[in-house]
């Protein structure tokens, strides 16, 4: 039986796990963060509140339309989804945005990320080019990383550094 190869579609976007390519996908929506505050009144302050900043809230993100092998580390990642007795895996995960040649233009780094949600494909015999609708995924928070792979993990680098001593 000959083998069958992943079908050419322009995916724009696709997801990185451990380095590795794991799902390519035409529509992404979900990086977004919130931030809020608190109204403080300080003893003897009548004049002004004091607001308090309070941590960020992300919400999940939504793959949709795209394509990975059943053999992919992200397949067997989503198939925790299905098993009860598994515990699901938490990831950090880099969502690679692609140009029409398909080199990066950036990324962003998804930190504790597992998945919510899975919606499979409809079945209709003229598509050829999807293996899920829709996949919603949760995460803990996201950075952005512009240019090449090496950028981003050069830009990382720089980010540690900088916090571990002191100068950042």
């Amino acid at each position: 039986m000959a083998q069958q190869s992943d079908p050419d579609v322009p995916y724009r976007y696709m997801l990185e796990i451990g380095g590795v390519s794991t799902a390519r996908f035409n529509e992404v929506q979900g990086l977004k963060s919130t931030s809020s505050y608190q109204a403080v009144r300080e003893g003897g302050n009548n004049f002004f509140e004091v607001s308090m900043v309070n941590p960020n809230k992300f919400e999940d993100l939504v793959i949709k339309k795209g394509f990975y092998s059943a053999g992919s580390e992200f397949y067997k990642w989503i198939r925790q989804l299905h098993v009860k007795t598994k515990k699901i895996e938490r990831v950090d995960m880099q969502l690679v945005m692609l140009n029409d040649k398909y080199d990066e233009v950036g990324r962003f780094s998804i930190y504790k990320a597992f998945p919510v949600e899975y919606e499979g494909p409809g079945f209709n015999s003229t598509a050829k080019d999807i293996t899920f609708e829709q996949i919603k995924i949760h995460y803990d928070f996201f950075e952005y990383h512009p240019g090449s792979a090496l950028a981003g993990v050069l830009d990382a680098a720089y980010s540690a550094l900088s916090n571990a001593t002191g100068l950042g």
